[in-house]
């Protein structure tokens, strides 16, 4: 493994050599939202342990599964949690949440996935790396991996986004973890693997990153099916002009989501939803619309979430579980969608 890196450190390319390809219409709807979204805030660093960062995978066709455990929901640990801004505990999901409780152990150390969280659209995987006893993961340091990814056979790509959890020890042998991730396709029912591949710890010489230099090495693989119930809210089916070009076709709101669906929009054409904006209404009147992850860090209001469209779709993940009957209405671009069965 070493002599492939020490290649690979070596390889230079000339791009004269080059033919550029032409992009597809979906390749470029995704560059221009990646650059857009660069516009609005900072871009945290791939290996920065305090904010989540972000991975675009490509669907990948899967075989192999291991059944998630039936039973009630997964008793969450109380950083992730936390991390919900669930104070009462995430067991409040009900049966969006199972336990996986599937652990490998290589000589490098072990990772536990713990289980699984979401709706058709969204997913929260937590996870623990451990290090051999007596060696320490210090959490107030900056961790990273080669590889940390998440996969599905749904038919289109998904964004995902990894995030250290709270350390509750920084002496101890244990990291957490969370695994997000969305998709305009329903992922749930569908077969998935999570890919955990060499920890790492920074400050280090990022011209180099051979195993040997992981504090957790090693390939973690785990395959396990998304099993979990689907708390989601249909709030319209109807089709509804919304100031976006093309009617709303469908509008649905979970604890964990908001999905838009647009009618008619060409294939060519970027998708307006992805910047709609998105505003919830509680039973007491106030308004929380939904922002980015920079922006609710600097201002501490509204809802976390990110944005991703694909074709007609679009998803909103959000990083703040909500409860949908606490709020009266949903308004998209100003327009109002009143919820059915809310708390007012």
């Amino acid at each position: 493994m070493n002599d492939i890196y020490d290649a690979l450190n070596h390889v230079s390319m000339d791009l004269d050599g080059y033919t550029p390809v032409p992009l597809t219409a979906g390749e470029k709807e995704r560059q221009v939202r990646r650059l857009l979204a660069a516009e609005k805030g900072p871009r945290p660093a791939v290996r920065i342990h305090r904010r989540r960062w972000a991975v675009l995978a490509a669907a990948a066709a899967l075989t192999a599964c291991l059944a998630v455990g039936a039973g009630a929901a997964h008793a969450w640990s109380g950083d992730f949690a936390a991390f919900l801004g669930l104070g009462g505990g995430a067991d409040s999901l009900g049966d969006m949440s199972k336990g996986l409780g599937l652990s490998q152990t290589l000589p490098g150390g072990t990772v536990t996935l713990e289980g699984v969280l979401g709706d058709d659209y969204c997913i929260y995987l937590p996870f623990t790396v451990e290090a051999p006893q007596g060696q320490v993961l210090d959490g107030t340091l900056d961790y990273g991996f080669d590889n940390c990814t998440l996969y599905s056979d749904a038919s289109n790509g998904m964004v995902q986004h990894v995030q250290m959890l709270p350390d509750d020890d920084p002496t101890d042998n244990k990291l957490r973890f969370v695994m997000m991730a969305s998709s305009t396709e329903p992922l749930r029912g569908k077969t998935a693997e999570a890919t955990v591949w060499n920890l790492f710890s920074y400050p280090t010489d990022t011209s180099r990153l051979h195993d040997e230099d992981a504090v957790v090495p090693g390939r973690f693989e785990f395959s396990f099916r998304l099993d979990y119930e689907d708390r989601s809210v249909l709030v319209s089916d109807q089709s509804t002009d919304v100031g976006l070009g093309w009617p709303l076709a469908r509008l649905e709101l979970s604890p964990v989501s908001v999905y838009l669906e647009l009618d008619g929009l060409p294939e060519d054409e970027m998708n307006p939803a992805f910047d709609a904006s998105v505003v919830l209404i509680g039973a007491d009147g106030s308004r929380q619309a939904l922002v980015s992850d920079w922006e609710y860090e600097q201002t501490g209001q509204g809802i976390p979430a990110l944005g991703f469209a694909s074709g007609e779709k679009t998803v909103f993940q959000l990083f703040r579980a909500i409860d949908p009957a606490q709020y009266t209405a949903i308004e998209v671009n100003g327009v109002s969608f009143p919820l059915a069965g809310s708390a007012g």
